[in-house]
């Protein structure tokens, strides 16, 4: 409340100080105010009073109270005309306040501070500048020290050489508002794109209004009568008409649209309430003389002009909302738009390419950012966002969202606001659905792989079956033949050599032994054929990493992977099929308990081999009591039983808070 107070107060003082100003100068002139007042002086000052104060009302801050005094000052400067004739017959020898009408001592008084204080209007608005309150102030000791020396000259030479530092003076203070506006019309960073907009505009309303009112000095020095005071006051309305397009088209003094479309809309209402009552006059009136029945034709007229009454506000609304509200409904359509387009998209891609590039460049806004989770919940470095939410569906936090300024035009309202907040709901709930989609499109395409491979390796071991019942037949046939017949013939060669002569018996020797020696021979083939199947090996590490990519590859609940797993083991472990699909079950097991139950999605796999298969399993999941197992839950059960029954060992270490570490190990066959 007394900061309030401390910025309405300067107002008030100016105010005061002008009416104190101009009382005196009734009293001593003897002509009152209303006598010197034309009509047409006093609409344009109230227009310039109006415009100034307005702002300090509505967004009251230091500049805005500034540019409220600079106003006051500036219509009550302009509201007493001044022409050629009113000049007076100056002499010699005497101050020169002493010739002044106290109307005109007044109007220098206030020009004197006028002058300063557009310096100090220059210096803070629309941007603070480096000027220090030291030099503003010494600005306002100036310009008063060359009044007074102006009202005490009494030389002509005295007169003519102050009259020129007057006007040096003024033309400074010109130039220098207008070259500081131009300044920051000209600047070209995007965060001050708007301001220079609105510099731009006020720049070019003061540049029309002052140029007439330094050239008129001019010619009442040189004694020109052609430039008359009501001419230079068409000139002054560019001042409130500059500043009120401004208001109305780039939100100047930040003045919510809300706020204008009320003052407006009341205007409007105002209006259309007048023109209500006249239409219902005149009606009547019409119908009085034409109806016999005279009680009749005020409710008649009453129908009528409730009937014209509707259209013609429904009218006018529209007609100002195209003019002075153009981004409202550019931005009604980008969200009915975006609405469409979201209700239809089913890809997190083509989500993001909506809000991130779509929507922004659709309402005008400089940048729009989509992060979705696992990226950090922060906006892009470099950025001031004016707007931001999270999206969130159900109780799942998805990601956030940013808007940058508009590149023409205000802030987003309250109105806005809500509609975004909407939007961002769609968004979440769309992104969900293509959070879903996306994974039961992985899921079906895995089951697909899987079933691929399964049907693969129900294959593979159908062919393993056969071409094993094929070894075993032709194992069986050549025992059966070849096997009995060599065996057969082994006897004989041995039979014959005991009863043949002693020339044949070495001949026989060698008989028997190549018998013997082909049936070892085929005795070995048969025990390979036999066994060859049985001790078959594969490569453990590539069905670990099979296994590890298939639980990475599967989303999560919150749209990233279920897990992220690290391998820690040597590129090839070859072990026997029977232990390697054991082990892996295990794995399997032990992945599937750290998606179910530890909530953690960091899994370090770490195998290693000497005379056991090792492998270990860690997490970074809630962890739990090893030594409490709750009841219907096998899985521990079922992994302990297995590495048992492979002759091995499994351990758990866990406590809650800090993680599961699994490990087992099954001996390997020399």
């Amino acid at each position: 409340m007394r900061k309030i107070f401390s910025l309405y107060l300067p107002i008030l003082a100016a105010f005061l100080a002008n009416v104190v100003l101009f009382g005196w100068s009734a009293s001593q002139s003897g002509n009152p105010i209303y006598a010197v007042v034309t009509p047409f002086s006093f609409i344009v000052s109230f227009l310039i009073f109006i415009t100034g104060l307005v702002p300090a009302l509505l967004r009251p801050q230091s500049s805005h109270s500034l540019i409220a005094c600079f106003s006051i000052f500036f219509a009550f400067f302009l509201s007493v005309p001044f022409e050629f004739s009113d000049l007076p017959v100056i002499h010699p020898d005497a101050p020169l306040i002493s010739f002044f009408d106290p109307y005109i001592i007044s109007r220098l008084i206030q020009a004197a501070i006028l002058l300063p204080m557009a310096l100090h209007v220059s210096a803070r608005f629309p941007r603070r500048t480096s000027a220090s309150t030291r030099t503003i102030l010494s600005g306002y000791v100036f310009s008063l020290l060359l009044l007074a020396a102006l009202f005490a000259s009494s030389l002509a030479w005295q007169r003519i050489i102050i009259t020129v530092l007057e006007f040096f003076w003024f033309t400074l203070v010109i130039v220098f508002f207008i070259v500081n506006l131009a300044n920051a019309a000209r600047d070209p960073s995007p965060e001050n794109y708007v301001d220079a907009q609105r510099a731009r505009i006020v720049g070019i309303s003061i540049f029309l209004a002052e140029v007439p009112l330094w050239i008129r000095p001019l010619t009442l020095i040189f004694g020109l009568d052609f430039f008359s005071y009501n001419f230079l006051l068409v000139f002054q309305l560019f001042i409130p008409f500059g500043i009120a397009y401004a208001v109305m088209r780039h939100d100047l003094f930040g003045i919510d649209r809300a706020l204008r479309r009320t003052l407006v809309y009341g205007t409007v209402s105002l209006l259309l309430l007048t023109f209500y009552l006249s239409l219902t006059s005149s009606l009547a009136s019409l119908f009085a003389d034409s109806l016999t029945s005279r009680p009749l034709a005020p409710l008649i007229s009453l129908f009528v002009a409730a009937a014209l009454f509707d259209p013609a506000r429904r009218f006018i609304q529209r007609w100002l909302d195209k003019l002075l509200y153009p981004d409202r409904l550019k931005f009604e359509s980008a969200v009915q738009s975006m609405q469409y387009l979201l209700a239809r998209a089913n890809r997190r891609d083509e989500i993001m390419h909506l809000l991130n590039d779509v929507f922004p460049n659709q309402i005008g806004a400089e940048w729009g950012a989509l992060k979705l989770f696992p990226e950090p919940d922060v906006p892009p470095a470099h950025t001031s966002p004016v707007w931001s939410t999270r999206l969130i569906a159900g109780s799942a936090v998805l990601g956030g969202y940013w808007l940058g300024a508009r590149n023409a035009g205000p802030h987003y309202d309250v109105d806005e606001i809500k509609r975004l907040n909407a939007l961002a709901g769609q968004a979440a709930l769309a992104l969900a659905y293509a959070n879903a989609y996306e994974s039961l499109y992985e899921l079906n395409k895995n089951l697909e792989t899987r079933v691929k491979e399964q049907t693969e390796q129900a294959l593979a071991d159908q062919k393993a079956i056969a071409a094993y019942e094929e070894r075993q037949r032709i194992a069986r046939d050549l025992h059966d033949s070849v096997t009995q017949q060599m065996f057969g013939l082994h006897l004989m060669a041995r039979g014959l050599k005991a009863s043949a002569p002693e020339d044949f018996r070495e001949k026989l020797a060698e008989l028997e032994s190549l018998a013997s020696d082909t049936l070892k021979e085929m005795r070995l083939m048969l025990d390979q054929l036999r066994e060859a199947s049985g001790e078959e090996k594969v490569d453990f590490a590539e069905s670990v990493r099979a296994e590890c990519e298939a639980f990475s590859s599967r989303s999560g609940p919150e749209g990233g992977a279920l897990l992220s797993v690290t391998l820690e083991m040597p590129q090839v472990v070859i072990i026997q099929k029977n232990i390697s699909s054991e082990a892996i079950w295990v794995l399997r097991e032990a992945l599937q308990n750290v998606v179910k139950h530890s909530g953690g999605r960091n899994v370090t796999v770490r195998v290693s081999v000497d005379s056991f298969l090792h492998v270990s399993v860690s997490d970074d999941g809630a962890g739990f009591d090893a030594h409490v197992v709750p009841a219907g839950h096998y899985g521990l059960r079922g992994m302990r039983e297995r590495v048992l029954a492979s002759g091995g060992e499994l351990t758990i270490d866990s406590e809650i808070g800090r993680g599961t570490v699994l490990t087992y190990k099954i001996p390997l066959p020399r």
